[in-house]
């Protein structure tokens, strides 16, 4: 194995036809140079098939089980046994959708080996969270032998369909191993957008020696693409990989080559009121394509919505609905322990407590109003609030349902089992009942009482960063007059601003939602920031 490190690899296949084709037969053996490759097709296939892939598979099984990728995975998990599992280094989990590799995976995994993460892959992508694109994954040793993982694997079911599959695996999956305090990467950083693969595709292979090619890449489905003049060349120029295998399967599937060249080169052509040799018919499918291409931008978001069961709706019966029952789990709760999932936190602070005195400021708050913050945050979501969050302020906001953790909250008049207290806010920390460290999704942070001396400052951003996840948001109330110094100790601290021209925006990472809804408190300021 390369660098001496022992690898597992989950291959999950489809293929409507039966066969194992010859792409997929390439890919393996690729796969299998680095790894010990496991296989399940969720198909039925021949021994004949089967066969292809045998020389370079410990095991494989093919038959149907109706939950896509993730349950292709979830199958060869139960089969091979955690147990087993544990004993290796890393754990592959990749599929049948991309064309190669391009080039050498050796040379892929040896620059990932350099970075600091627990769980990589090749690209990352944002709806619900972001997260690593599921078509090629890795996940290292400590990722292997904690709980979360095999928690997660055993939750995956049949769902009603592809986008379902998504919003409930795909998209959860970074962000549950991230909650469990597990770094993460990709090979094109979150944010590159211009070498996105999904975006540009010659620049992913130029700048970043990208391996994998999407199948749906040739068929038009990646909509953003930047269209590739000739695609032979751009394999070809960079790479051994035979551009033959693809067309071969693309014909296999039913594809005409020269459509698949009009369609990836489209863009390039003239503009299309002055070309003169294309004849009417041809006019009207591209002007026919542009618009219905223009329309599933905008029924996406709307279709997204309907679909997922993350979405949290701003809507008034939604809303006082979950309230009551949240309310009605609560006293049942109190009845019976297992009638309600209650989360359940501990704080630990260093006994020696800071010479800093750390007050909250009460007052200034009576002429404002604060609209709700309809962030759409899962019920696995984490909530920080830190100082007072009285009537006069911030609690109409409407957190109760998440169960958030208060800090030096003193409005609160009976006891709460998520309301703490402590002196020192550069040493606090919290974790679980399972004595894991929580990450929070929200921290919001009420103004400081007086002058607080910048050190003091700076250690609180500091601790506070460590419980932040990578999609995290830290909101700070300041006053306006030290609002630009506030800014420069968050910046120095490594946090950046998430505002936009839309006003106070939580913007493409972490949850794309809009937090102008937090008017302004008079004499005071809201600082949105995430991590770089």
């Amino acid at each position: 194995m390369i660098g001496n490190k022992k690898r597992l690899c989950f291959f999950a296949g489809f293929d409507s036809r039966g066969e194992i084709a010859d792409y997929v037969i390439y890919y393996i053996k690729a796969l299998s140079k680095i790894a010990d490759v496991y296989y399940w097709g969720e198909f039925e296939a021949s021994e004949s098939e089967k066969s292809k892939i045998k020389p370079y598979c410990k095991e494989i099984y093919c038959a149907k089980h109706g939950k896509y990728d993730f349950g292709s995975w979830q199958e060869l998990l139960s089969k091979v046994g955690r147990e087993k599992v544990e004993k290796y280094d890393e754990l592959i989990l990749a599929n049948d959708s991309c064309y190669g590799p391009l080039f050498n995976l050796g040379d892929l995994f040896t620059e990932m080996d350099s970075r600091d993460c627990d769980v990589w892959g090749l690209s990352m992508a944002h709806l619900q969270h972001i997260h690593i694109q599921s078509y090629f994954m890795v996940l290292k040793k400590p990722v292997l032998q904690d709980d979360t993982f095999y928690d997660f694997m055993k939750s995956v079911k049949s769902e009603k369909n592809h986008k379902m599959v998504c919003a409930c695996y795909e998209q959860r999956f970074t962000y549950i191993l991230n909650k469990a305090g597990f770094n993460f990467d990709a090979l094109v950083p979150y944010g590159d957008r211009a070498h996105h693969p999904y975006y540009d595709i010659e620049a992913a292979i130029q700048k970043y020696n990208f391996p994998l090619l999407k199948v749906k890449f040739f068929s038009g489905e990646i909509r953003d693409q930047i269209p590739v003049e000739n695609w032979h060349k751009m394999i070809t120029g960079v790479s051994e990989y035979s551009v033959k295998m693809i067309e071969d399967d693309l014909v296999r599937r039913g594809f005409e080559l020269s459509e698949v060249d009009t369609i990836l080169r489209e863009n390039h052509d003239p503009d299309l009121a002055q070309t003169q040799k294309a004849d009417h018919i041809s006019l009207i499918r591209r002007i026919v394509k542009k618009i219905i291409n223009r329309v599933g931008h905008i029924f996406d978001g709307y279709i997204y919505t309907k679909l997922c069961p993350y979405d949290l709706r701003d809507d008034i019966l939604a809303r006082n609905y979950r309230n009551l029952k949240h309310d009605f789990d609560l006293l049942a709760a109190k009845v019976s322990s297992d009638a309600y999932p209650l989360k359940t936190y501990a704080i630990h602070s260093h006994k020696k407590q800071s010479t800093a005195c750390y007050r909250f400021a009460l007052r200034d708050y009576t002429e404002n109003y604060l609209s709700p913050l309809p962030l759409p945050l899962t019920h696995e979501a984490d909530i920080l609030l830190i100082g007072n969050m009285s009537e006069h302020n911030l609690s109409i906001i409407g957190f109760d349902e998440y169960y958030p953790v208060y800090l030096n909250n003193l409005w609160i008049e009976d006891s709460h089992s998520n309301w703490f207290e402590t002196n020192d806010l550069s040493k606090f920390y919290f974790y679980n009942q399972k004595k894991l460290p929580v990450k929070f999704d929200l921290i919001l942070v009420q103004p400081f009482a007086g002058k607080i001396n910048d050190d003091h400052i700076k250690e609180f951003i500091a601790n506070v960063k460590k419980q932040m996840l990578y999609e995290s948001v830290l909101v700070m109330l300041v006053r306006t007059v030290e609002a630009d110094h506030y800014r420069d100790i968050l910046s120095s601290e490594g946090l950046v601003s998430a505002l936009s021209v839309h006003g106070l925006v939580v913007g493409n990472d972490p949850f794309e939602v809009y937090c102008d809804k937090i008017r302004s408190i008079k004499g005071y300021q809201a600082l949105i920031y995430k991590i770089k």
